[in-house]
């Protein structure tokens, strides 16, 4: 017999508009705190708009899944002892699941597998923040007034049962977006709408299926700091199968639950444009800041070097040294010259652009 299993309720997202993506340089890094640990398949940041939906508040565990099983005879994950799981397993997140026994679950509930903009909202609500619980990761790295969940209720580096911890939850209620398993949705891993960059430049496929949240594995490689972001993405062909990855469901919200708009398009979309703007503007100011200064080291070494090699015959190589470090730190000028112009052509765009993408 199976012991009970902890019952997963589902949360309404409102009908509204919210903040998807990343705004990133797309050459060498970012130089905007929000962006620290981006990667490029989250660019653009831009405003989506989605009707009302009801997500599952957790994962699904393994003794929802199990149901499913028996009910169905579908296969049963590989770790299960003799099909079944161990009693004591019965709330943590079912496992060893691909995208295609995901979906079928998803669909034998009468339920469906969340698009990623579906996924992102639940998580990050509609203020574009970088955690679920905020724009900090944890509250021992910084004397921020912001509440924020202890290291220990993030940092678990092995699988929990669901609803153990309760302080990590997104603006909407949703647990566990984060910090126990990587999470199935029903899109394939493509590109945002975004004719700056082309699909083969990103590396982008129709072949994947993409994959939200985080794992308790990446705290135990170090990296949760990176893959817990609400807007982080990864990807999987869609019968892959691991021990960090599982899945929760999404159905529409009946007529009577869909409320009025939470946010409206025209203030997020504004607020968007703003962040955009001063975005670029601070990358302006840091890119001509540093190109005016490589500059001025260039000048120095590369006259030195001139100096020596002219005037002093015993500085020779010296000279030579100090120009070729010149002519890097000239170099280094150009580029950072180049992306302030990069800035400024696309804050230009920025101002004339729709930043609102269709579902």
């Amino acid at each position: 017999m199976h012991q009970e299993s902890k019952p997963t309720n589902t949360v309404l997202i409102p009908t509204g508009a919210f903040i998807m993506g990343t705004d990133i340089e797309a050459f060498y890094g970012t130089a905007l705190a929000n962006s620290e640990h981006a990667k490029l398949d989250e660019a653009p940041m831009h405003v989506r708009f989605l009707d009302a939906y009801l997500i599952e508040e957790y994962p699904v565990t393994n003794a929802e899944y199990a149901v499913f099983v028996q009910e169905t005879n579908h296969p049963p994950p590989p770790h299960w002892k003799n099909g079944n799981f161990a009693p004591e397993d019965a709330n943590l997140p079912v496992i060893h699941v691909s995208w295609h026994d995901s979906n079928a679950y998803a669909q034998w509930a009468g339920k469906r597998l969340p698009t990623e903009a579906e996924w992102e909202k639940a998580c990050r609500g509609p203020d574009g923040r970088i955690y679920p619980w905020g724009n900090i990761f944890a509250s021992d790295e910084s004397e921020s007034t912001e509440t924020l969940p202890e290291s220990s209720e993030i940092l678990t580096a092995q699988l929990t049962p669901i609803g153990v911890r309760t302080a990590i939850v997104s603006p909407y209620g949703i647990g566990e977006a984060v910090g126990n398993v990587w999470e199935w949705t029903a899109d394939w891993y493509q590109p945002y709408s975004d004719t700056n960059r082309q699909k083969d430049e990103r590396n982008l496929d129709d072949k994947h299926k993409t994959l939200r949240g985080g794992s308790w594995l990446e705290v135990r490689d170090g990296t949760a700091k990176r893959y817990f972001r609400c807007a982080n993405r990864l990807h999987a062909p869609p019968d892959y199968t691991a021990g960090n990855i599982g899945f929760r469901c999404v159905l529409d919200a009946p007529p009577g639950q869909t409320g009025a708009v939470h946010v409206s398009i025209e203030t997020l979309t504004d607020y968007v444009k703003q962040r955009k703007l001063a975005n670029l503007r601070l990358l302006q100011k840091r890119t001509e800041k540093n190109s005016f200064k490589d500059t001025v080291i260039a000048v120095c070494l590369i006259g030195g070097a001139v100096y020596s090699i002219t005037m002093k015959p015993e500085l020779v190589l010296g000279g030579i040294t100090a120009g070729i470090i010149g002519i890097g730190f000239l170099a280094s000028a150009g580029v950072n010259f180049w992306r302030r112009w990069c800035a400024v052509k696309r804050a230009k765009q920025v101002a004339s652009e729709d930043l609102l993408l269709s579902h």
